[in-house]
């Protein structure tokens, strides 16, 4: 599986991002992932993209998400008029948008936030942007991330507290160091959606070239 799979044949260019991983030899597993704050900020901005977005855009429809690409085949297979109300409805279920201050300058994913100009009374204002500097965390620095995906600033202890809760030895670990771009990216956020491995299940393939 590769971005092809999830794009429509068009190729999208992205930054890459590097990541200290930990693997158990004996299984296969990756245990855990040593990031720095781009990553994160890149993962939390999974919880900002529709799945509309996600399963339409991003996975072309094959998402393989329980009854949902069922869903958008529904709508594209549905005429405009007869049943819905007009094409911007069959569009904005399609294509949702979400407000550009719900992205970040870490999204790898081919997909923009609407512009959050609003017009009242013929004044033209902008919305109020949360973010710091066009991401969401405040600060740079080290973060620990488990194989499901638990996100904890790193410490020294987190790689033994978390091996040892999975009873996994020192020398049954290889550390690996490897980049990730939009077609890593989507298996991500696929995993995560899937499964309780996203590490494993969506990086694994990178190791075996090593």
């Amino acid at each position: 599986m590769d971005a092809g799979d999830f794009m429509n044949k068009e190729t999208f260019t992205s930054s890459k991002m590097l990541l200290d991983v930990s693997l158990q030899k004996s299984t296969g597993k990756l245990l855990f992932a040593e990031v720095e704050e781009d990553f994160v900020d890149f993962v939390f901005g999974f919880l900002s993209i529709p799945l509309g977005t996600v399963i339409g855009t991003l996975m072309n429809g094959a998402s393989s998400i329980g009854c949902m690409d069922n869903i958008l085949k529904s709508i594209l297979n549905m005429s405009v008029g007869r049943y819905l109300k007009s094409q911007v409805i069959k569009d904005m279920l399609l294509k949702p948008h979400f407000g550009q201050e719900y992205s970040s300058l870490n999204q790898l994913f081919p997909v923009k936030g609407s512009d959050t100009t609003r017009v009242q009374f013929g004044f033209h204002f902008h919305l109020n942007d949360p973010r710091m500097n066009g991401v969401f965390l405040r600060q740079s620095g080290m973060f620990f991330v488990t194989d499901d995906l638990v996100i904890a600033p790193s410490s020294s202890h987190m790689a033994m507290n978390n091996m040892h809760k999975l009873n996994v030895s020192f020398d049954d670990v290889e550390k690996y160091e490897i980049s990730i771009g939009l077609e890593e990216g989507l298996r991500m956020l696929k995993a995560s959606l899937l499964s309780g491995s996203t590490l494993t299940n969506s990086l694994e393939h990178l190791l075996k070239k090593n």
